[in-house]
């Protein structure tokens, strides 16, 4: 095969100033998609920004350089796979479709009980909880707000650990912690054991709520992403809400510590299934496979590798190719020690969490989705206290009741993100010349503010007025569709702009967002005994409104912003980075 014309210039993904751009010669896109991508403001410093993927080489015309890359299948097949899976069966980009979602899917078992049950375990059942203890309703409300904080505290560590030696032994460790926690609730009635059960559960929530969204990252190629993280994003979210409505109904009729002996029961099957089924997702490729993560993304040299591979393939008597690791029997995979990853200092890897808050992108990615959050289980907390007085005198079963709103706006929520997200980039990517800018899934910020707005101002004032608790759960349902896919729009907008940084991230994401839910177990009953549930509720809609616009000059000035974080990214100053050396590649 002549490669000559491959290695002399490959398609340089420097936005191709995103309007008005055409999909084929001559053809124009239709005039308010070229004045609304004319907003977006491209890097003028670097030949290819981190994050910015070539999508779609039909709409680039670059078939001629990517056409011996790897692509999708099916519908599919004009997509250029981004991260480019290397040649090892064991790269879990190679993985068999059915493989990953076996994974995802006990992945998010352990997150639907680990941070979505585990977090709001309590929430219908507080009032009966502090009559039966004989004590105010903040103090025990603060036990949960101990687990949040050592879920907060742990975060680091999760962060550090699984960098340095994979994702699996954290997952396993920390279901293990929930576990632990479980059977010293279960042990008996008493405050002080209920307290030591909420902070050794806390300790397994960090890894389920924020890695499993890096894990993502590390199976799945870019316009597969979307509907995996609206599944995850309504789970640890929405999901909550139900667990609300099951724990009321438990608590009420079989009594406190049927609560804990019926979570330990599925914290066990989840355990033995993780351990089973879901091995190690973190894996070293060599730095030119990831194309979404490249400063430079060197096309044309993956083009001619991918060439040689194949002539190494078709030549006769080649036989079996001996650069190319053995796929990994069942039960080698079972390994929970599978190595270091990075021989860097643990240390280091602490500090890596709170270095994301110096990238303005990220920066924004975290605090968005954390104090949207955040409104959310604020909401939650208070309504113990509220529907157990008047006009309504609620039990904690008809407490629990009022958490279907909000679940089914959730699931609203997420069904919206989860069938429109991934066609939404491919349609953007395609107008924009074949070129994903990561900015694309900010558009989703739209919505998500009118609902919030809508919900949360709304929710407040039926709660202050009295109203029905079918009307005030309808409300709290609308602000719940606009919190999921505010959270799917930067959650997602994190993990494509920095995947090799997704760990941090999530961590920092989860460590700012439970130091949240730490303060707001602490004050939010009482500013609402003070000052009435519509004064909370305002505040919570006037922030999420502010920060959901300004999800507009980051979607304009985004890709600065990541070419600026390229060339001054501590986590390669540090030597933070835990890629493999291009030497490995074959």
């Amino acid at each position: 095969m002549d490669t000559s014309t491959l290695s002399t210039a490959g398609p340089r993904i420097r936005n191709p100033t995103c309007g008005p751009c055409s999909t084929k010669s001559g053809e124009q896109d239709a005039p308010d998609l070229e004045l609304w991508l004319s907003y977006y403001d491209d890097d003028r410093k670097l030949d290819h920004v981190p994050g910015t993927v070539l999508l779609n080489d039909e709409a680039a015309h670059s078939e001629a350089i990517t056409s011996g890359l790897k692509h999708g299948k099916g519908r599919d097949a004009h997509i250029l796979l981004s991260p480019q899976p290397s040649e090892d069966p064991n790269d879990p980009l190679n993985w068999p479709l059915w493989k990953k979602e076996v994974i995802i899917a006990i992945l998010c078992l352990g997150s639907m009980l680990n941070a979505g049950t585990n977090g709001p375990f309590l929430n219908a059942s507080y009032f009966e909880m502090a009559q039966r203890l004989n004590m105010d309703l903040t103090t025990v409300v603060l036990v949960s707000g101990y687990n949040l904080l050592a879920a907060g505290c742990i975060g680091p560590f999760v962060s550090a650990f699984s960098r340095k030696y994979g994702k699996r032994p954290v997952f396993l460790v920390s279901t293990l912690f929930d576990i632990v926690g479980t059977a010293i609730g279960e042990a008996k009635i008493s405050y002080k054991y209920l307290l030591a059960a909420r902070i050794v559960q806390g300790f397994s929530t960090s890894a389920f709520e924020s890695l499993i969204v890096a894990t993502v990252g590390d199976m799945y190629f870019v316009h597969q992403r979307g509907l995996r993280i609206s599944i995850i994003n309504f789970i640890l979210n929405s999901a909550s809400s139900l667990a609300s409505v099951i724990c009321g109904q438990v608590f009420q009729k079989l009594g406190w510590l049927w609560l804990f002996h019926m979570f330990q029961i599925f914290l066990v099957v989840q355990f033995v299934l993780m351990f089973l089924f879901c091995p190690e997702t973190t894996y070293i490729r060599d730095i030119r496979y990831d194309t979404d993560t490249a400063v430079d993304e060197k096309l044309q040299d993956l083009a001619v590798i991918e060439a040689t591979h194949k002539e190494m393939i078709g030549e006769p008597g080649q036989g079996e190719r001996t650069d190319i690791p053995k796929k990994k029997t069942f039960f080698q995979e079972l390994a929970v020690w599978t190595g270091v990853y990075s021989h860097d200092n643990l240390l280091k890897f602490l500090l890596g969490p709170f270095l994301t808050l110096l990238n303005p992108a990220a920066c924004y990615a975290i605090i968005a989705s954390g104090v949207l959050n955040s409104w959310y289980v604020g909401s939650a907390i208070i309504l113990s206290g509220i529907f157990a007085g008047p006009p309504w005198h609620f039990n904690a079963s008809q407490i629990g009741y009022v958490g279907f709103g909000p679940f089914i706006g959730g699931l609203i929520g997420s069904i919206i993100t989860g069938l429109t997200s991934d066609y939404v980039i491919k349609y953007l990517g395609r107008k924009n010349k074949g070129v994903y800018e990561p900015e694309f899934r900010l558009v989703f910020m739209g919505p998500a503010c009118v609902a919030c707005g809508l919900g949360m101002f709304l929710f407040g004032y039926t709660l202050a007025i009295g109203a029905s608790a079918a009307l005030c759960a309808f409300l709290q349902g609308v602000m719940m569709v606009g919190v999921l896919i505010g959270i799917f729009a930067t959650l997602s907008y994190g993990l494509d702009s920095f995947r090799d940084q997704s760990n941090e991230i999530f961590v920092m994401n989860m460590l700012f967002k439970n130091f949240m839910f730490y303060g707001l177990s602490n004050y939010a009953n009482n500013w609402v005994a003070a000052n009435g549930p519509e004064q909370i509720m305002y505040v919570f809609g006037g922030t999420s409104i502010f920060l959901s616009v300004l999800a507009i000059p980051v979607y304009i000035y985004g890709k600065r912003l990541r070419s600026w974080w390229a060339r001054h990214d501590l986590f390669k100053m540090l030597k933070m980075e835990t890629h493999g050396p291009v030497s490995d590649m074959g």
